[in-house]
């Protein structure tokens, strides 16, 4: 289990390389940018990753019942993955510039079909991975093991967006070479992981991949729970702001002369959002909760739009203008954007599953886990909305609009119920004679 320990924490940190060079929201959604002008297009990059990694876990969940060992599904999704981004490595790599505008469709096709492949194994594997690795892991190191993995993969993500910029940066390969090479490097780590997962020794007395069928009553008490239903507006409203993620770097090189090249330095601005702001989230959410750490992801959401909407007023004041030391201040000043939505998705994926254990007795939790996942899965098709409002209105139409809305999440943070910190719990579990029992999980 030693081994199994050094195994998992190696296919983690390398597959959040892997994640960071495929960032849909951002890496790829621009590469499809390059080869439509439809918005909508675009806006469904990011829409099909979250949305088919979510359908994914379906098909999981039903094996989960029949299925003791888990490896041979860990390995067969991370296999589908390496696959499906090693024909975009291939494709890419081989596209001519100079036929580009005849093959744009066909490769547009191409990239949403090893994107859909791409996320259905990544949703499918991820019950399976971290069902191989709660088995294969002795529990009295298991909180070890997270923390290292969690350490190494924040180191490797930084150093993955390092090679995004070196890799698209200026004296990159011309469009599109320089992406297959980026994807190439991306089906490397992926199939390293898939060699680390199948070198996993997997005990013979696996443990299921989910927790029982909830009761059907489950379902009836999801709906009559007015503090789900809270929930429930409040985690809607807040991903419906993931809207403008797609179009903030297309935004910046069509409005603000940003070059194209500089999409590696806001990739590296993103990733450190998600790495430094992370200490700050876990001391928030053990000193106050995670209601309250939902609370900042919607304030810490907000701040995008406003710079977004902020920027080109901003270039155009004289006496700004004449301080900026030059022409690429402004858009580095613009790349605080990034950092944020990346600090807000730290805040937002920690707090989304520890409010909703702390909010649903045991038994029924899956129910209302499930009922949460299938709703934000057609909320993450929000970016196509946010694409034809774009090609309708304008850029600014959906900044106002994405502010509007993050706006009345921060309000509707304030409905959520409260649920009790881990710090007033320790507090409370030291003068009471009998500790209450919490109900956790993993982030």
């Amino acid at each position: 289990m030693a081994f199994n320990s050094i195994l998992g924490v190696a296919a983690g940190s390398t597959n959040a390389v892997a994640e960071v060079m495929l960032l849909p929201s951002l890496i790829l959604a621009f590469f499809v940018a390059e080869l439509t002008p439809s918005y909508a297009t675009i806006g469904l990059v990011p829409a099909i990753a979250a949305g088919f990694w979510t359908l994914g876990r379906l098909p999981a969940h039903l094996l989960s019942q029949s299925r003791r060992r888990q490896q041979p599904w860990a390995f067969a999704s991370a296999v589908v993955r390496a696959a499906a981004i090693g024909v975009l490595a291939v494709v890419t790599s081989r596209m001519d510039p100079a036929s580009l505008s005849q093959s744009a469709r066909p490769l547009i096709l191409t990239v949403f079909l090893c994107l859909i492949a791409f996320s259905l194994a990544g949703g499918f594997g991820s019950l399976a991975g971290n069902a191989l690795l709660q088995s294969s892991i002795a529990t009295e190191t298991w909180g070890a093991f997270v923390r290292r993995r969690a350490g190494w993969s924040a180191l490797l993500s930084v150093i993955a967006a390092v090679a995004v910029a070196r890799l698209l940066g200026t004296g990159a390969l011309p469009f599109p070479g320089s992406y297959g090479r980026l994807f190439l490097v991306a089906t490397i780590c992926l199939v390293i992981v898939a060699v680390l997962t199948a070198t996993m020794r997997e005990p013979w007395t696996a443990v299921k991949m989910s927790a029982p069928n909830p009761p059907a009553r489950a379902w009836r008490q999801l709906l009559q729970d007015s503090r789900y239903r809270r929930f429930l507006l409040f985690r809607v409203l807040l991903s419906s702001t993931a809207a403008i993620d797609p179009f903030l770097f297309l935004y910046a090189v069509t409005r603000l002369g940003t070059p194209i090249t500089k999409i590696g330095d806001y990739v590296i601005l993103a990733v450190l959002g998600w790495v430094l702001s992370a200490p700050v989230w876990f001391w928030v959410e053990r000193r106050s909760g995670a209601r309250t750490l939902l609370q900042s992801a919607a304030v810490v959401r907000l701040i995008a739009p406003a710079i977004a909407l902020a920027t080109p007023a901003l270039a155009a004041i004289g006496l700004v203008r004449d301080r900026l030391p030059d022409e690429t201040a402004l858009t580095t000043v613009y790349g605080a954007a990034f950092f944020v939505v990346g600090a807000a998705l730290a805040a937002q994926s920690r707090g989304n599953y520890d409010y909703l254990a702390a909010l649903a007795p045991h038994r029924v939790l899956p129910a209302f886990t499930g009922m949460t996942n299938a709703i934000l899965a057609l909320v993450a098709f929000t970016p196509v909305l946010g694409g034809i409002l774009i090609e309708r209105f304008g850029y600014e139409a959906l900044f106002g609009v994405a502010a509007v809305v993050g706006l009345v999440t921060v309000f509707a943070g304030g409905w959520l119920a409260e649920t009790p910190s881990r710090a007033r719990e320790r507090e409370t579990a030291g003068h009471a004679a009998t500790p209450r029992a919490i109900v956790s999980g993993p982030a």
